[in-house]
């Protein structure tokens, strides 16, 4: 049944920031858990520390405690200045244990068992354990995978949002073909050709995802083309004029992220566009909350991973060969678009 005719049925007629809050506000607990369980902020004090001196009273790998205690930072319970670290005031009140108003035993007894089995994931990262493993595409992006992006994306509105802002880009004038990396679901791709009905629109992804870019299609009476591939091993169809990588490369090294990078460039013609849409961590690498985190989970599951700020990814694509041509936002004070030439 075709549930999204026009622009407008991207837009539930509730409002879903709520529950997108809660579930963030759900990542946040279990990450405060964690860093509970490793006792690290008992190593904090109100006056400012390097992460190297942290680390040598802690007894943890100083270049892995960075990442921790910038997320920490992200969500306010660690301060940081000139690469120096102290606890945040809600910090010192309520979780150093110290304090009369130390919360330890509110938190374990708000934590249900099976979250309590994953208490010691970041104490044991810290000390030097590893669940690194190669970032691997199949077991990750499953159909259910996808499918919750895309409901990812029509909660939070960003499907109607950001096809409406691309289309507004002087090359949607006279683009012919598009293609989206790492699409997925589709939902972009299908709405940029309802906004755009001219253009031919095709979504590059695993195999698997198929079933579910064709399910999307028929619910927004817009297919769009599928052509499987795996973005990190195979080369992306040719004679594109516009190619979007939208929230992808998080899990993988720099230079994974540069070899798609350059494979977008080849696929592009002479003064094609590349939108690049992505959470990019600020400068100090503590902001927004969703990157920061992501930061820690990613660098867990994968020592080579990196999440980038935007200068990291402007000098990436710069490095390629691109130009950049604007930096677009999403309003929601976190997603940011690159928009990158092919000169």
């Amino acid at each position: 049944m075709e549930l999204f005719k026009n622009m407008a049925d991207f837009t539930a007629a509730a409002d879903g920031g709520y529950l997108i809050d809660v579930m963030q506000k759900y990542k946040q607990a279990k990450f405060i858990y964690q860093c509970h369980k490793s006792n690290i902020l008992q190593f904090l004090t109100t006056e400012p520390q390097s992460s190297e001196d942290i680390a040598e009273k802690a007894g943890v790998i100083s270049e892995r405690l960075v990442v921790v205690l910038d997320a920490l930072t992200s969500i306010g319970l660690v301060e940081k200045e000139n690469d120096k670290y102290s606890l945040s005031a809600i910090s010192e009140a309520y979780l150093f244990c110290e304090s009369p108003f130390y919360i330890g035993d509110l938190i374990e007894l708000n934590m249900s068992d099976e979250e309590k089995c994953g208490g010691e994931m970041v104490n044991s990262w810290l000390h030097g354990n590893s669940v690194s493993r190669e970032h691997d595409p199949q077991t990750t992006f499953s159909q259910s995978f996808v499918r919750a992006m895309a409901q990812g994306v029509l909660i939070d509105n960003s499907v109607r949002k950001t096809a409406e802002l691309l289309c507004a880009h002087p090359c949607f004038d006279t683009a012919k073909n598009l293609l989206d990396v790492g699409g997925g679901h589709g939902l972009f791709a299908i709405a940029i050709k309802k906004l755009k009905p001219n253009i031919s629109a095709t979504v590059f992804d695993l195999p698997q995802n198929e079933a579910v870019a064709k399910e999307y299609g028929v619910r927004c009476g817009e297919e769009v083309a599928f052509f499987p591939g795996n973005f990190y091993v195979d080369e992306l169809p040719p004679n594109q004029d516009v190619v979007l990588c939208f929230d992808i490369l998080h899990p993988v090294a720099v230079s994974q992220k540069e070899s798609v990078f350059a494979k977008a460039y080849r696929a592009l013609n002479e003064g094609g566009h590349l939108f690049y849409k992505l959470w990019f961590l600020n400068e100090e690498r503590t902001a927004p909350s969703r990157a920061s985190l992501m930061a820690v989970k990613c660098k867990i599951g994968n020592g080579n991973s990196h999440v980038i700020t935007l200068n990291e990814a402007k000098e990436m694509l710069l490095g390629q060969g691109f130009g950049i041509e604007d930096i677009l936002s999403l309003g929601d004070g976190e997603s940011q678009i690159i928009v990158a030439v092919k000169k």
